[in-house]
């Protein structure tokens, strides 16, 4: 006997040749009847969505065979398997509730027992507006009341990075008393094979399979300072990556890396980097305007700024035990 532990179910906006892929990315960490990772281990999956309730009638039916990595996790794209029955194409959407239901085998072949569902509960949008007509336009309505001003921004973003499988350019511009200088590139060698990328609106990273690439400006009262690149070293196997307005972090299967930006007199300073060891087996993270949370099986890991007359102090990780299996998190809006 074993466990399925859900840890994610996301709905993949990828467009391609204007059609909207039928696929939605699923991963699941394994274990035994003991509670013991199932790690490096070939596993059979059977796939269900459900209509009407968790042991309703499928709609869609397809299997995988996969294998779990060294944290006992498992990855698959539900629509990208072998079908048994139905297509995902065929799924009404709007006829829901619809649920997942996941069955497997452990030793990698067809011997499926139910481990559970869950209930797909938004919607998959780009999907259902993929199989849906736009009916017919309405009359137009009275004209509503007019809005309030536009926000001015009080930072935009003033830099880009390109990035190759070697490399990464960072452009900017510093300033001076009578405004921008003139353009510049700052670049820096990048160690390992490139995972990706990701930007705050004041920071970006570029990050490798052991290695993490902070680009910022620091100000002046004349304003941008010049442009440099923050490095880190990543350990264990890199997960993702998640950003904030002046926060990105990224985080591995043993430790989150957090890159932010302090402040004095209200001007920006350095980029630096804030390392936390992570206990348990990682499943997500999620980040709301300031803050940014990544949780195992076992804890949660905040990283925030406090701040004070000077602006945003330094970044730090704030832990909390959990209990319990994680069924997400959600950010205030």
């Amino acid at each position: 006997m074993r466990t399925l532990l859900f840890t994610l179910v996301s709905l993949c906006v990828l467009t391609v040749a204007a059609q909207v892929p039928q696929r939605m990315s699923f991963q699941a960490v394994m274990r035994d009847a003991s509670g013991n990772l199932l790690t490096d281990a070939p596993v059979g999956l059977r796939l269900s969505i459900v209509q009407g309730s968790g042991d309703g009638v499928p709609v869609y039916v397809e299997t995988h065979q996969a294998t779990t990595n060294a944290n006992g996790l498992v990855t698959a794209e539900l629509g990208g398997g072998t079908a048994v029955e139905g297509t995902m194409e065929g799924i009404q959407w709007a006829d829901g509730p619809f649920f997942l239901r996941t069955e497997s085998d452990p030793l990698g072949g067809t011997a499926y027992s139910i481990d559970g569902s869950r209930e797909l509960l938004s919607v998959p949008y780009a999907l259902h507006a993929g199989n849906n007509q736009a009916g017919p336009a309405g009359p137009p309505g009275p004209p509503g009341a007019a809005g309030a001003p536009g926000c001015d921004m009080v930072r935009a973003g003033n830099m880009v990075v390109v990035y190759t499988d070697s490399q990464a350019y960072g452009f900017y511009q510093s300033g001076g008393s009578s405004g921008l200088n003139a353009g510049n590139w700052a670049t820096t060698i990048l160690e390992g094979t490139v995972k990706g990328a990701v930007a705050s609106e004041k920071t970006i990273v570029v990050y490798t399979d052991n290695h993490a690439y902070g680009f910022n400006q620091s100000e002046s009262s004349t304003g941008p300072n010049a442009g440099n690149w923050k490095v880190t070293t990543l350990e264990g196997e890199v997960i993702d990556a998640v950003s904030n307005v002046n926060q990105v972090v990224v985080y591995t299967s043993t430790h989150a890396y957090g890159f932010y930006q302090s402040e004095m007199s209200n001007n920006l300073n350095v980029g630096n980097w804030a390392v936390t060891s992570l206990a348990g087996t990682p499943i997500g993270a999620a980040s709301s305007r300031h803050q940014i949370v990544v949780y195992t099986t076992s804890n949660a890991y905040g990283l925030y700024q406090s701040s004070s007359s000077g602006g945003l102090n330094a970044g730090n990780w704030a832990v909390t035990s959990i209990s319990g299996t994680p069924q997400g998190a959600l950010p205030s809006r």
